[in-house]
């Protein structure tokens, strides 16, 4: 897939980011609505990682930003080994999105403040 393996494309003019809109049609995430929070939690930086939370001890990661904190949710979903970090398989858009999924089935949109509808 080229779009993983080139820079992230971020269209400020519409707060978008139209290089994953695929992978979130894939992933059956509503397609406007998860563009335009990876442009705003990461602008579009599949590696984005933010500073570690004191509340959980964990950075947010990632094109949507998921909480490091959904430690246990990412290892079943993302099928990751004992030793393998759950921080880094953030940074891969596929678990990414596949935690953000199940987010979104298991609580909506109520995972990410502010979402734009």
């Amino acid at each position: 897939f080229l779009a993983l393996s080139t820079p992230a494309r971020v269209d400020a003019a519409t707060g978008r980011c139209p290089q994953w809109e695929p992978l979130f049609k894939k992933f059956g995430l509503p397609v406007k609505t998860f563009s335009k929070i990876a442009f705003r939690e990461s602008r579009c930086n599949e590696k984005s990682v933010s500073a570690v939370r004191k509340s959980t001890g964990y950075p947010d990661v990632g094109l949507v930003q998921i909480q490091g904190s959904w430690r246990t949710v990412t290892y079943r979903v993302c099928k990751l080994k004992p030793n393998q970090s759950h921080i880094r398989a953030l940074t891969k858009p596929t678990c990414n999105l596949a935690v953000a999924r199940y987010l979104y089935d298991n609580g909506g949109l109520g995972h990410w403040k502010g979402s734009s509808k």
